[in-house]
């Protein structure tokens, strides 16, 4: 369909890399199928359920405090049970978004024939840092890294867990098997798949910068508003599942605050307005590269109709004010009249273009994505039957 591009099929985001083709060795991924369902239990066996056996031997399944204890932690529930299936789904969900944006600037003219080879290097590109070995074994040494250093009960500053990897007073400790699994197995593996999908939108991030610096056929008088470029909003939308999985593990140890230790929910309004102006800076700033790119083709396009409007308008003075009615030619209904009004949306439609290929819409939709998760919070410290009244009150 396209010749000149060589590198077409290699252009998706969620399969591919050495650690996917290791699952596929060991039997994890059967062949092209993503296999889904099998490596959520995969994962499962070897983070969740190991870790309820450990510390069920180790007496910290139900301990001296609810921090001590495994089966009341809600962040580890919202880890592996939320989270971690989520980073797995979104290569069925996300993957396939991303390289059907990627092929609509084929497809749409957008991209230029002078400018395929252009395009068809950055897909090369996209390949290479895919598949990239040394990429992953940074990512796996950042997560060995993270699950010491990067966990909320590090960052909260607390001490006394389920998963600390010495049992016992300082008179006697012994290590934990259960906090061992937990910081070299269980934590590194989810956030290595968190990293991965970092890196491949890192990925798809640099593919866009490289594409946002061709000269691409815009189209000022698009519907979307955007010069046609309006799919990259609709698609980086998609990337609120990563949000989503984020906030479900903080909410989880908010309620776990909430629940066992009497912490008010305002305590938790910065933190979340926080994570909200973080993940809608990451995941819509990078659209902001095609601002130059669009904000030039609604300045030409302006121009372009602005001459052409006034030539048109002239003559349609000319023939149907300045002078008398063409003979044999009706005014009402006549096709000038349409063609003028015509002309005029259009003109409208290039003077409301955006210059961001993303609107107020896709920021809402994503900001209540982000938060979401943080709703069940409210029925921890509001009886479910005024948050009933509050919904119904905004409803009617």
């Amino acid at each position: 369909m396209y010749p000149t591009l060589n590198n077409l099929r290699e252009l998706y985001f969620e399969r591919g890399g050495p650690s996917y083709r290791l699952m596929q060795r060991i039997g994890l991924v059967l062949g092209e199928d993503p296999s889904v369902r099998r490596r959520i239990i995969g994962f499962l066996a070897l983070t969740w359920i190991p870790l309820l056996i450990l510390s069920v031997l180790e007496g910290r399944a139900l301990g001296a405090t609810p921090e001590e204890s495994f089966l009341l932690d809600f962040a580890s529930y919202a880890r592996f049970f939320i989270a971690m299936p989520l980073l797995i789904i979104a290569e069925v969900i996300i993957g396939p978004i991303l390289t059907a944006a990627g092929m609509q600037f084929i497809e749409g003219d957008f991209v230029r024939k002078e400018d395929y080879p252009a395009f068809d290097q950055a897909i090369a590109r996209v390949a290479r840092r895919r598949e990239s070995l040394w990429a992953e074994v940074i990512l796996m040494g950042l997560a060995l890294i993270g699950a010491w250093a990067f966990t909320i009960e590090n960052l909260a500053g607390t001490t006394a867990t389920w998963n600390s990897t010495f049992l016992g007073g300082q008179a006697g400790q012994r290590l934990s098997f259960a906090g061992l699994w937990y910081h070299v197995v269980a934590v590194p593996l989810l956030q290595f798949l968190f990293y991965r999908w970092l890196w491949r939108q890192l990925i798809w991030f640099q593919f866009l910068f490289t594409v946002s610096r061709l000269n691409l056929n815009i189209v000022a008088t698009h519907s979307d508003q955007a010069g046609g470029l309006g799919f990259l909003g609709t698609a980086h939308v998609s990337f609120g599942l990563f949000a989503f999985a984020l906030s479900s593990v903080l909410s989880a140890d908010a309620a776990f605050r909430i629940v066992f230790h009497g912490a008010a929910i305002e305590t938790f309004k910065l933190p979340l307005v926080i994570l909200l102006v973080l993940t809608q800076t990451v995941l819509l700033a990078p659209l902001l590269m095609f601002v130059p790119i669009l904000a030039r083709a609604r300045r030409e396009w302006l121009r372009s109709y602005s001459l052409f409007v006034v030539r048109y308008n002239r003559t349609f003075h000319e023939k149907w004010i300045d002078s008398s009615p063409p003979e044999g030619e009706l005014l009402l209904g006549h096709p000038d009249i349409q063609s003028l009004a015509d002309l005029g949306g259009s003109f409208e439609f290039i003077r409301a273009m955006r210059i961001a290929p993303f609107n107020q819409r896709i920021v809402v939709q994503l900001a209540v994505i982000t938060a979401l998760p943080g709703l069940p919070l409210l029925l921890l410290v509001v009886p479910i039957e005024k948050v009933l009244d509050a919904v119904g009150g905004a409803l009617l």
